[in-house]
């Protein structure tokens, strides 16, 4: 029997019998639920950004082998993205992505015992095999729990949820070590408290949600009858849905051309991404370091604030294109609706990448990074939307297989900074993003959202040019 009182049968629910009722507003609570999530998730991930000056001088790292604990990390994060997807398809995200965040976070605190090269590399694998999860478990949550023709700004919300994360990452860290510093009077290690704070906010997060998350709005006490049909669509929502998926289409996805474009398309949105994510505060200090300390203060805290300001555009451009990809989808239909968000941004990226060895000026190049930014989020949305489209029930697992991908790269790229950092070729750096953005901007073009990876009564292939109503 289930749990929802609203919804004690079909008939109650469809949606000429719940006209009269005002739909509950228990899946904002969902979203609200995933963003918080996804601001923990890049929290934990990218706090070391902004300590990494501190980390490596107090360990006694050099960029190279700070660098290598930044690619396992990615390594693990990537590897696991199916399998992890794969159990949230089968099990539902209620308890697996509530075990993810408090594994995660428990190796966030752990980080924080890290005496060594060793130790950090261990500590930045778990992170990565435990947040591997977090994303496709959110897209298949998101999927059940918002009406189609809504999902762009759901996903892009979620997307900006992360980049508010690293924004935070960036701006208290290093603030707080100071602040840390000073109740304790003491110049060492100020980041292990900040790192374990961040770690109990995580196991706080996991425990509300389980409390508050339920797996279908079906089955939530606080769902009325309305809320469901307003999710479930026109169709209604149908008991004989198979809600949970025990088998993973291996040969489907490898068939699918869509899979492989979006993996495509992921590799090279990460290798244009991840230097902004990872290595932005390192080139400012190294760069732009002694006139940051002559004319402005702290090189590492004014560093970190501009870094800041990059991914206050990303949560801008993201918003933005989320709007963007649903306006679209309903002007000119989901197939284009999708392409046109990151073939626009792959191609702005490239040209602007390709310009900025020439900026020598840091103000000028901090605005060059803002557009940066907030252009290749401007396709964020689409991305995310575009794997619903073509997952169905195994959206999860679809989502994993171009997260993996894209991670390896991210693992790969963030790595070799590190290396073309310590000979300060950095506008190598530049060149590579710019190529990849381009070779993105190009996979878009070829990409279908209508063409499912596994065509079911449930999940058709729509026509290319299908408008939502």
């Amino acid at each position: 029997m289930s749990s929802n009182p609203y919804a004690a049968s079909s008939t109650e629910s469809s949606p000429a019998n719940v006209t009269w009722q005002s739909p509950t507003g228990v899946r904002f609570l969902v979203v609200g639920l995933c963003i918080v999530m996804s601001v923990l998730l890049y929290l934990d991930r990218f706090a070391t950004s902004a300590a990494t000056d501190t980390i490596l001088r107090e360990l006694k790292l050099s960029k190279g082998e700070f660098g290598d604990a930044v690619g396992a990390f990615f390594l693990a994060y990537a590897l696991m993205q199916i399998p992890t997807g794969w159990l949230t398809d089968t099990f539902g995200a209620r308890w697996t992505l509530a075990a993810y965040v408090v594994c995660w976070s428990l190796a966030t605190i752990g980080l924080g015992f890290a005496y060594g090269l060793f130790a950090v590399w261990w500590m930045r694998l778990i992170l990565g095999v435990m947040q591997a999860g977090a994303y496709p478990a959110a897209a298949g949550l998101l999927k059940r729990w918002v009406p189609y023709s809504a999902r762009g700004l759901a996903n892009s919300s979620v997307a900006m949820g992360g980049r508010a994360g690293l924004l935070l990452s960036l701006a208290i860290t290093v603030p707080l070590m100071l602040l840390v510093g000073r109740w304790l009077n003491r110049d060492e290690g100020n980041w292990r408290i900040v790192f374990a704070a961040y770690g109990l906010l995580g196991i706080a997060w996991a425990a509300l949600f389980v409390w508050l998350y339920r797996d279908r709005p079906v089955e939530h006490p606080w769902a009325n009858a309305a809320e469901v049909a307003l999710i479930a669509g026109p169709a209604g929502d149908k008991p004989s849905l198979r809600e949970r998926s025990f088998d993973l289409p291996v040969l489907a996805m490898l068939a699918s051309k869509e899979v492989w474009l979006m993996c495509g398309i992921n590799i090279c949105v990460n290798f244009g991404w991840i230097f902004l994510a990872t290595w932005l505060p390192q080139f400012l200090i190294e760069r732009h370091g002694e006139y940051v300390s002559q004319h402005i203060g702290d090189r590492q805290v004014v560093a970190g604030l501009m870094t800041a300001c990059t991914v206050v555009a990303a949560i801008c451009g993201g918003m933005l294109g989320g709007r963007a990809t649903d306006f679209l989808v309903h002007r000119v239909g989901r197939a284009w609706g999708r392409r046109l968000p990151g073939m626009v941004a792959g191609l702005l990226v490239c040209g602007m990448y390709c310009m900025v060895p020439q900026l020598t000026n840091v103000w000028v190049f901090i605005g060059a990074m803002i557009a940066i930014a907030f252009t290749i989020d401007f396709g964020l949305g689409a991305t995310w939307a575009s794997y619903q489209d073509i997952g169905g029930r195994h959206v999860a697992s679809v989502l994993g297989c171009g997260n993996m991908c894209g991670n390896l790269a991210a693992a790969y790229f963030g790595r070799q900074i590190g290396y073309l950092a310590d000979k300060g070729d950095w506008n190598q750096v530049f060149y590579i993003s710019a190529c990849a953005m381009l070779l993105a901007s190009g996979g878009w073009l070829l990409f279908d959202a209508t063409r499912p990876v596994v065509e079911t009564a449930e999940e058709p292939r729509a026509s290319a040019g299908e408008r939502v109503a």
